[in-house]
């Protein structure tokens, strides 16, 4: 058999409506026209390459499909990396697309299985079936593709309500959907406006003309320049771009350019580089994702998703834009889902909601392309280069890895947490030396503390050198920058402990904490009672505090210290409340420090750990324990009976900051007066 050309769709810049079109999914993947007979399958790329090789789990599945039907088929899908069940993002089949060596080749389908996404049937035996309507096509499909019979064979869904689809596909970060008329018939090689492709993202594929030499520790490769084909075919310079990629795939790219390289300029104009530039000869085709259009008609924010060896570089152009504006009203917040599709497992709708993770396209904010990028290095096996601008980046790595075994939640999940709330913990922690617990494996694995710095601390680092009390001076991580706070989850920390002082005065306080700490057998509420009293308390005293959950089972009240009080006088005074609390309600709450001697059924008022060099945990901290709680800032207000303290976790942060506020910016933003806490240490 030979292979059809496939049929295109036209970028549509509208939801078609009305009775006679059908929405299905756009997948991320690599579209082929199968040619299937019981002795021989390929996988035919829009190029006209078999890739049947890299993918034998499939070429296995439709070998048996012919066997069982005994005659030959013509299909149109996409082969698609399969993770948890559903199809996952391009970049996951990046690693097999361009395999050649057997052994590897058997190695990654077992561990990064594959699966054909059928679309459309186009010839059944000898009957041909590209001049029948797409309803008629969609019907003899369902009967061929039957659902429960191998999960390396799936049917698109397709479902004619295209606003619910399209706000399905908002919510599940999809690419886009593709409309297409239920009357019309198959044209190979065209691209026909009876299919209209509708794009959320910006997404497009791109050439490379060239690429410029790398600068500090990045390795081989700087940034690529990139272009599209005009009708003239002239190369037409849209930008550079240098995100998205990881140590491997900066080698790659390397490798596949360098025998390509040219004296001239394949681009029709003239632009300048930051960098020395090399030229190469435009052959090479990848995929990008980006922010926007700029008015000069640049590329904003580009990412690298991956190399398109299944199409020709002549043949990319310039995209109309589509309905992405549909992508921009989403909230920042999303939860993914598994993609719908029919399939072997189940033969029904998969809607299982899997781990929360923040959409690339959706995340807003100053960490907006951070986070994007932490979404792609995820997608795309967990290891790459975080760029940050102004030339400073972050290597980071195993981003799948779960550090919450019982949830799910990833390294890549809590990097993203971070990255999102860093407009409200930055501030916290900025100038403040911070104490690591490490958890190389998570959770379920061993912990190790770090006071200092350690070694090989990567540039852009905050480091200072700082001395404690009698000690020697040592160097320390210092907080108050992003790449800073992602380093530290880098290497295994998951709670974020700072000093109650900053380094340009490092001698003094600067706050003091009360942490109300309950027995086993002591219930939540009880320590909402308890802080409430407090309150009541310090307002007779005239001081601030502000309160939040310890990210454990109790409650802190951080009190903010005029300037220049020592750690002996910041101590005192947070004694000196517990010891009026506990003499006040004996009952309640007590100092005793003695398991066996405390109280039973009462509340340990902690004033402990306000000595110079002890650290507390940052508001918006997440704990090292299942279910990721989070040290969540409340309102005074907050304190009712109904209040739950498992309420604040990772998952439920960003909607409630988005929501509230910065509630911890407002409560320490005043300090107390030198007065206030003079008659405190007085007794009065």
């Amino acid at each position: 058999m030979r292979a059809p050309e496939p049929m295109y769709a036209t970028v549509g810049a509208t939801i078609p409506a009305g009775p006679g079109w059908t929405f299905e999914q756009k997948y991320d993947g690599m579209r082929v026209i199968a040619l299937v007979s019981s002795r021989d399958v390929r996988l035919v790329t829009r190029n006209g390459r078999d890739k049947s090789t890299q993918f034998p789990e499939i070429v296995d599945a439709l070998r048996a499909l012919a066997r069982r039907l005994r005659r030959p088929i013509i299909l149109d899908g996409e082969v698609v990396a399969i993770r948890r069940g559903a199809p996952a993002p391009f970049q996951a089949l990046q690693s097999r697309m361009q395999l050649e060596d057997s052994e590897h080749i058997v190695e990654k389908s077992s561990r990064e299985p594959a699966s054909l996404v059928v679309f459309d049937i186009l010839q059944d035996g000898r009957a041909n079936l590209m001049r029948e309507p797409w309803r008629a096509r969609r019907e003899h499909l369902e009967r061929v593709v039957e659902p429960g019979v191998d999960p390396r064979i799936l049917s698109s869904e397709s479902s004619p309500n295209g606003p619910r689809m399209i706000a399905r596909a908002r919510r599940r970060a999809w690419e886009g959907v593709i409309a297409k008329q239920v009357d019309a018939v198959y044209v190979p090689g065209a691209r026909s406006t009876a299919w209209l492709k509708l794009k959320l993202q910006h997404r497009a594929e791109f050439v490379v003309g060239g690429y410029t030499e790398p600068r500090r520790s990045r390795q081989h490769i700087g940034a690529l320049l990139l272009g599209y084909f005009d009708a003239a075919g002239h190369l037409c310079y849209v930008g550079h771009m240098g995100g998205g990629f990881n140590r491997t795939s900066l080698a790659e790219m390397l490798e596949r350019l360098e025998p390509l390289e040219r004296r001239t300029s394949p681009f029709f104009e003239q632009f300048p580089t930051n960098e020395p530039s090399h030229w190469v000869r435009p052959t090479v085709v990848v995929e990008v994702k980006f922010a926007e259009w700029t008015a000069d008609g640049k590329l904003r924010q580009p990412i690298f998703l991956g190399v398109r060896d299944d199409k020709n570089a002549r043949e990319v152009h310039k995209e109309r834009e589509s309905i992405q504006q549909w992508a921009a009203e989403a909230p920042a917040m999303a939860t993914r889902e598994p993609s719908a599709v029919k399939s072997a497992d189940s033969g029904r709708r998969r809607g299982t909601k899997r781990r929360l993770t923040i959409a690339a396209t959706n995340a807003r904010g100053p960490a907006g392309p951070v986070i994007r990028q932490l979404v792609e290095i995820e997608s795309a096996g967990g290891d790459g280069l975080l760029e940050f601008g102004r030339g400073k980046s972050l290597h980071v790595s195993s981003l799948g890895k779960p550090f919450f075994p019982e949830t799910g939640i990833t390294k890549g999940d809590l990097m993203r947490y971070y990255a999102l709330v860093a407009p409200f913990l930055l501030p916290i922690i900025k100038d403040r030396p911070l104490i690591l617990r490490r958890y190389p494996n998570g959770i379920a694995g061993s912990s190790f503390f770090q006071q200092n710095a350690g070694d090989n601390v990567p540039d852009g680092v905050r480091t200072a050198r700082v001395k404690t009390g009698q000690g020697e001076p040592a160097d320390r991580i210092i907080g108050g920058d992003l790449i800073t706070l992602l380093y530290i989850v880098q290497i295994g920390t998951i709670a974020v402990h700072t000093w109650q002082s900053r380094i340009q005065s490092a001698g003094f306080a600067d706050t003091t904490t009360i942490d109300l700490d309950p027995g086993e057998d002591v219930p939540f509420s009880a320590v909402v009672t308890l802080a409430r009293d407090i309150k009541s308390d310090l307002d007779e005293l005239e001081l601030n505090a502000g309160i939040k959950t310890s990210g454990s089972s109790g409650l802190h009240i951080v009190l903010p210290l005029p300037a220049k009080t020592t750690f002996d006088d910041a101590a005192r005074i947070a004694q000196r409340i517990a010891e009026r609390i506990a003499e006040s309600r004996p009952r309640q709450a007590t100092i005793e420090r003695r398991l066996d001697k405390r109280p039973a059924g009462s509340i340990y008022v902690d004033a402990q750990q306000n000595s110079e060099g002890k650290s507390v945990v940052a508001a918006y901290s997440v704990r090292e324990r299942e279910k990721a709680p989070v040290s969540a800032p409340l309102d005074w207000s907050d304190l009712r009976s109904t209040l739950r303290i498992d309420s604040f976790t990772l998952k439920t942060m960003p909607e409630r900051v988005q929501r509230v506020g910065d509630l911890w910016g407002v409560a320490l933003k005043r300090r107390n007066s030198k007065r206030a806490i003079e008659r405190v240490l007085r007794g009065a």
